[in-house]
């Protein structure tokens, strides 16, 4: 069963990333998915279940272009949609650091998890002791 959290459809935020260049970013919420563009073309996707009224779990996000990995979009994409979430009543993030295979363009899966608890880390998560899970406890806004 899916439970359905409510935040407006699209809408457009002004953001800065790494290198310190201004840009507007679309979001757009679907029901467990959110998509991200800019200019019209999608720059990030991340699909997510609310398993309660107060527990999303991440399924999976990317950068649709390789070439965007490494100047903040994945970053400032996550703290967007952790904040949406919390201002929804969502108190608890939690996603896999990585898989039984690794996407292409990593060398395997440990390179990859290392890469993604790095990631997450970075956005304000922790990583559970045998670093399988990234946990984000959001205070109630």
């Amino acid at each position: 069963m899916a439970i359905a959290v409510y935040i407006r459809k699209e809408y457009f935020r002004a953001v800065t990333i790494s290198d310190k260049s201004a840009h507007i970013l679309e979001f757009q919420y679907r029901p467990q998915t959110v998509d991200v563009f800019e200019d019209g073309y999608q720059v990030f996707h991340m699909e997510y279940i609310l398993e309660s009224k107060t527990k999303a779990q991440i399924m999976e996000f990317y950068l649709t272009d390789f070439t965007l990995r490494g100047k903040g979009y994945g970053t400032v994409c996550m703290n967007e949609i952790a904040d949406q979430l919390g201002k929804k009543g969502v108190t608890l993030i939690t996603a896999p650091t990585g898989y039984e295979l690794a996407p292409l363009g990593y060398t395997g899966p440990d390179q990859y998890r290392e890469l993604m608890a790095g990631f997450y880390e970075k956005v304000g998560f922790s990583i559970s002791g045998d670093g399988d899970i990234a946990m984000k406890i959001i205070e109630v806004q």
